[in-house]
């Protein structure tokens, strides 16, 4: 069966496979990874942050606005012809049964419980440079202030209350010990290097039994190791988009790449999950809560 997210899926594969993730790219060749937003201007969350991202900076894209093809109509800017849409994930929850909906609210389960039903799909978006004569408000974007950027990605990172050890030459989250071991930060060769690995390990120790309890893998390369890593190695670029853009310094290898598709699809819906790698803010210290939100 065909999927929707196939072309972009198969684009980070290859990127993945020639030793360059859109999310470790230095982005020189492209654009600066903005946070996408919709028409009317609030910010897009969960999988379309990060999947609007990459197709934005992978594309070219200056401007972080997305339309559907109906909104572009609105404001008198139709799609240009022979321009290709990107993938946004629609995410829905509906509970039947409830007690207080009275007849009209759904049927209950065998033993008179709520039911709760899911479903994701996608819809078509584009960029506000694919549109024909789009308003320049949508266009003439300000780059972001590199100071301000880098000061909310140190307060994102700073408020995530995880035991940290330096030295060595390795950097890990010890799930036996519940810490992160990292080399001293001049060890790295840029600052950016060092933040991205930190995040990196930040996110694995977020998945420990007692926090947001992911399967970790029983041994390096398995589904579990390799999903953990995506996911780890997808979390920085949130931070890239909306505070500071950066490389991972995690090098992903997997035995069987194109086995990502799968998982980058599992990926998609996992971040519309209250599991899912968004779910880390929540474990911020409590007065840095409203922040915007062996491992290696």
């Amino acid at each position: 069966m065909s999927n929707p997210l196939d072309d972009l899926i198969l684009d980070i594969i290859a990127r993945i496979e020639a030793g360059v993730p859109p999310w470790r790219q230095a982005w020189m060749a492209s654009a600066d990874p903005r946070l996408p937003l919709r028409a009317n201007g609030e910010p897009f969350s969960g999988s379309n942050a990060w999947l609007l991202a990459f197709s934005g900076a992978v594309r070219g894209y200056r401007s972080p606005y997305w339309f559907t093809f109906r909104q572009a109509l609105a404001i008198d800017a139709p799609v240009a012809k022979g321009e290709k849409a990107s993938p946004a994930i629609l995410y829905k929850t509906r509970v039947l049964g409830e007690p207080t909906d009275g007849p009209d609210g759904g049927v209950a389960d065998e033993a008179g419980d709520p039911r709760v039903l899911r479903y994701l799909k996608t819809y078509s978006v584009f960029n506000a440079e694919q549109l024909t004569d789009c308003p320049r408000a949508f266009l003439d974007i300000a780059d972001p202030d590199p100071a301000a950027r880098a000061a909310t990605r140190n307060a994102v990172l700073d408020a995530i209350p995880a035991r940290v050890e330096f030295g060595g030459g390795a950097a890990c989250y010890v799930p036996a010990l519940d810490l992160i071991r990292l080399p001293h930060p001049d060890a790295f060769n840029t600052p950016d290097d060092f933040l991205a690995t930190k995040a990196h390990e930040q996110l694995h120790w977020s998945g420990a039994a007692h926090r947001l309890d992911r399967t970790f893998g029983k041994r390096f390369g398995d589904e579990a190791y390799a999903f953990e890593e995506l996911v780890a190695e997808i979390w920085p670029q949130p931070i890239s988009c909306g505070a500071a853009a950066s490389p991972t310094s995690f090098s992903m290898r997997s035995p069987r790449p194109a086995a990502l598709g799968a998982m980058a699809g599992r990926l998609c819906g996992s971040f519309h999950q209250p599991n899912g790698a968004r779910s880390l803010a929540g474990l911020c210290r409590p007065a840095e809560r409203s922040i915007p939100a062996v491992r290696r």
